[in-house]
């Protein structure tokens, strides 16, 4: 279906070893600062079906091509984040344990997903699917989500983008948008907690756990007010 910037200029403080405090921080020589690197993210995801991302790999690899910028992202790999644990050098397991137990005392009804058109993210620096009217299920199933991990007092932040999106081709600037001539939909039935490594390309998984077609349905949305004419 188609349906870091480091500023030499910046000094930290470091003890010189063998030399006495002094007061008012002095016997302190300055060292450069350690540059600040991006660090890897624990995340909950929702990844098309197989087939369907190969679909939207193929439509991305093909206008990367005629956009010549980057290639697109692995169909493997592609993904819509609900919520961001937190940063990380390297996995932790002990919150990973914890977020497990938790994921899996949920209980919700697996979730649609349509995306119907393509547009900058990320600081106009990624090219990404999204539906126009926004995708209500996977908000609800991510506050859901939200609400389970805080009562437990475990970390999950909104993504910086809210719009619910895959993202095709990162750091491709601003190139052309990719035209959608049908919608790429389907039926979520699992979510996932994954390690995305900073710069290698490669989600380590650390558990998924399935919807159920027979949990409680989702809270109906409110309707706009209408007046009679």
């Amino acid at each position: 279906m188609r349906s870091h910037y480091y500023d030499g200029s910046k000094m930290s403080l470091r003890k010189h070893a063998g030399q006495p405090s002094l007061p008012f921080g002095e016997g302190w020589l300055p060292t450069p600062a350690r540059p600040v690197r991006s660090k890897s993210k624990l995340m909950f995801v929702l990844k098309p079906s197989t087939p369907m991302g190969l679909i939207m790999h193929g439509d991305a690899m093909h206008h990367a091509a005629n956009q010549n910028t980057r290639d697109a992202y692995p169909a493997h790999l592609l993904h819509m984040s609900l919520l961001c644990m937190e940063q990380f050098d390297e996995p932790p397991m002990a919150l990973i344990e914890a977020t497990r137990m938790v994921a899996a005392t949920l209980h919700a009804r697996p979730v649609p997903v349509t995306l119907d058109s393509s547009g900058l993210f990320g600081g106009k620096r990624h090219l990404a699917l999204y539906r126009a009217k926004g995708n209500p299920v996977v908000n609800q199933f991510a506050q859901m989500l939200r609400s389970a991990l805080s009562r437990h007092n475990l970390p999950s932040y909104r993504m910086a983008d809210a719009t619910p999106h895959v993202t095709l081709i990162y750091g491709c600037g601003r190139i052309e948008t990719m035209p959608v001539e049908r919608n790429y939909a389907w039926i979520a039935g699992e979510f996932m907690l994954v390690y995305s490594h900073y710069g290698e390309t490669r989600h380590e998984e650390f558990g998924r756990w399935s919807f159920d077609p027979n949990a409680p349905a989702y809270p109906a949305l409110p309707q706009q007010l209408r007046m009679p004419i």
